[in-house]
């Protein structure tokens, strides 16, 4: 193809693109989809926002890797913490990975003929797909992560033709930095040596490959020190990296939901715990650091897996063809659903089926050196998340890979008419088999799931009729489900609107008379609205659906201690510490309570159990220095009291209160 001709026609594509993505910027930003983050977009905003505070986190290890929110706090810090400026960069961001797409492609296939032409046809199939630009539009580390398998890609052709140790030691650092986004990207370290062997140029001798093996990990590992001394520091804990391994592995080994995101934690939990530590520190009865809660989840995912070998072939292997298949397995948000609803995106039609069908059958095509280095990239890749949940947003930074093979293919079929007898059949059947609608969920699912995100959003933004709307419209595509009530509960509940909430669990109790959460969080709306004799009634109505279930014994006695029933209050508490006798919290209003009723000697026992065990728990600290100077030893209240002033991350509310205890306990009078 004529150079000239060529660059126009990038032109055009680079201009077409940019127009999209600011027609559907212009779409999005006034919706409550891009005001109100939601679960992992809500985590990311919130610990970006944290970090601008001056909040590092201690006492915890990272949990999901750090870069994209260290990157969106260094956006917040400069335009405001919420500032669309993180969207709007990222639009950015996935319109500059067309450039390096365009630049990995012609890189890759440069000692090939119709290599600019197969960059074109790259850049024109991955432009012409949408879930990109979507999630450009959501706070979700899919643009970054894409950006960087990019710059990898084009670190591993310079390093595959080049073996001297800069090249290598430059893939490694790129690797590195893509590895702190998302940590299944360093499994590519221990594959990427491979591509010192093979190729036209003489075999190197094995010391040489040592050698640039050696740069390559120094490389990654650089890239890592930063964030083991962070977590050394910080939550004085050895972790490499991030301390969710253990639950993600978990997660992928739950074989009854055929490969989808299931949860592992019970139906009934009170409290929302992605990480499952405070869930297993219930369990254990002590402060678990963040590597011993991956441990233990990473047995149990083993464990999981071989109590149920038999399912796992069958189970493993729908995960693979989710991985490939066209469907965009929605988690967090639907782009099957909002492409329909942003015009911006009717101009991006191209399915995912095209790129896996044509990109599979495309990598055959290659010459040896860059098929090699595409089946490390595109191959690793997705090993690493085959243990795990193959969502769409995960793999989306696989899909421009999958461009330029697909694009191989596509100039193949074109120009080498010898070649269709084999691989146009091969091309087409592959898209065939990878048809979205064989795996995807029923629509119906996905539209309440939609319509109950869309409620959660405008409950967080005041919007009492639009949630309300939402719920209804939840409850039209998926009519008596339990669920919908009460979620919209939920939802209602942030809204201050307790009455209502109230009356949607009671709908959800009729339609799931045995879920005992369902009273519990009637009597958490009656606690809030002072109807003390409700609540308890609730509590007790949900304690007899599940007698082994410590919560409602928890509330049910703080209810009963504010009205002044100290000793029912004490019962409902030691039944709760009976039930679980590790929960820090249980374990603390128990000996308040003893301290209250004057058996001071026994409050102070059980605190010196709970600070023994929970050596980071200001209130048990707090607690038991204030029982120690109730029972006049000021000096074990002192030093109690200078534990927890000096534990790191304290509210200000916390250290007022050490402060005023403090203060009495140095008033005059005090010895």
């Amino acid at each position: 193809m004529n150079p000239a001709r060529q660059k126009r026609l990038l032109w055009a594509l680079l201009v077409f693109a940019a127009v999209v993505r600011l027609a559907f910027y212009l779409e999005l930003k006034d919706t409550d989809l891009a005001a109100v983050p939601l679960l992992d977009s809500q985590t990311y905003h919130d610990w970006a926002a944290r970090l601008v505070a001056g909040d590092w986190g201690w006492h915890e290890t990272y949990w999901m890797g750090p870069l994209y929110p260290h990157l969106l706090a260094l956006v917040y810090v400069v335009f405001g913490v919420g500032s669309q400026a993180a969207l709007v960069l990222q639009l950015i961001l996935s319109w500059f990975n067309l450039i390096l797409l365009y630049r990995l492609t012609c890189e890759l296939l440069d000692e090939t003929p119709r290599a600019g032409e197969t960059a074109l046809w790259a850049t024109a199939l991955f432009g012409l797909y949408g879930a990109p630009v979507f999630y450009a539009g959501n706070l979700l580390m899919a643009t970054l992560v894409t950006t960087l398998l990019l710059l990898v890609g084009r670190q591993a052709v310079r390093a595959a033709r080049d073996p001297r140790w800069p090249a290598w030691f430059g893939l490694g650092l790129t690797v590195g930095v893509a590895g702190l986004a998302r940590g299944n990207v360093f499994l590519l370290l221990p594959l990427l040596p491979f591509l010192l062997f093979g190729g036209r140029r003489p075999r190197l001798p094995w010391r040489s490959v040592g050698a640039l093996t050696g740069a390559l990990l120094l490389g990654g590992v650089l890239m890592l020190v930063p964030v083991t001394l962070r977590n050394l520091i910080v939550a004085d804990d050895f972790v490499i990296l991030t301390s969710n391994g253990g639950v993600n592995l978990l997660i992928g080994q739950q074989a009854d939901y055929k490969g989808i995101f299931a949860p592992v934690m019970d139906e009934a939990q009170a409290e929302f715990d992605p990480s499952m530590e405070t869930t297993l520190e219930r369990e254990l009865g002590r402060d678990l650091k963040g590597s011993e809660v991956s441990r233990i989840l990473t047995r149990r995912a083993w464990d999981a897996f071989r109590g149920n070998l038999s399912a796992m072939p069958l189970h493993y292997a729908r995960k693979i063809y989710r991985f490939w298949n066209g469907y965009e397995l929605p988690q967090i948000v639907s782009y099957d659903y909002y492409r329909h609803q942003f015009k911006a995106l009717w101009a991006l039609p191209l399915p995912f089926f095209v790129l896996s069908g044509l990109g599979l059958a495309g990598w055959w095509l290659l010459p040896p050196t860059p098929r090699r280095i595409m089946l490390i990239l595109l191959g690793g890749y997705f090993l690493s998340l085959l243990p795990f949940f193959p969502t769409s947003r995960y793999r989306q930074p696989v899909a421009p890979l999958l461009a330029i093979t697909a694009a191989v293919w596509l100039v193949a079929m074109l120009r080498q008419p010898e070649r269709r007898r084999v691989w146009l059949p091969l091309g087409a059947g592959l898209m065939l088999a990878l048809l979205p609608q064989w795996a995807s969920l029923g629509q119906a699912e996905v539209l309440w799931q939609v319509h109950l995100h869309q409620a959660s959003r405008a409950s967080k933004l005041g919007k009492l009729a639009e949630t309300l709307a939402e719920g209804e419209l939840a409850e039209a595509v998926r009519p008596g489900l339990a669920d919908t009530p009460y979620h919209l509960s939920l939802y209602l509940e942030d809204l201050g609107e307790r009455e209502l909430a109230i009356d949607e669990l009671r709908l959800a109790a009729e339609r799931a008379p045995g879920n005992r959460l369902i009273p519990y969080r009637i009597g958490r709306n009656y606690e809030e609205t002072g109807q003390a004799r409700q609540a308890v009634a609730a509590f007790e109505q949900a304690a007899a659906l599940d007698p082994e279930w410590s919560y409602p014994w928890l509330r049910g006695g703080l209810i009963l201690n504010q009205e002044g029933r100290r000793d029912e209050a004490l019962r409902a508490m030691q039944q709760a510490y009976r039930l679980a006798p590790g929960n820090q919290r249980i374990r603390a209003n128990l000996a308040s309570l003893y301290a209250e009723t004057g058996e001071l000697a026994r409050a102070h026992r059980l605190l010196v159990s709970l600070t023994r065990d929970y050596p980071l728990y200001v209130n048990g600290w707090y607690n038991r220095a204030l029982v120690e100077f109730q029972s006049g030893r000021l000096e074990a209240a002192r030093r109690s009291l200078a534990v927890a002033g000096a534990l790191r991350g304290l509210t200000d509310q916390e250290k007022d209160q050490i402060r005023q205890l403090e203060q009495v306990i140095e008033s005059p009078g005090n010895p």
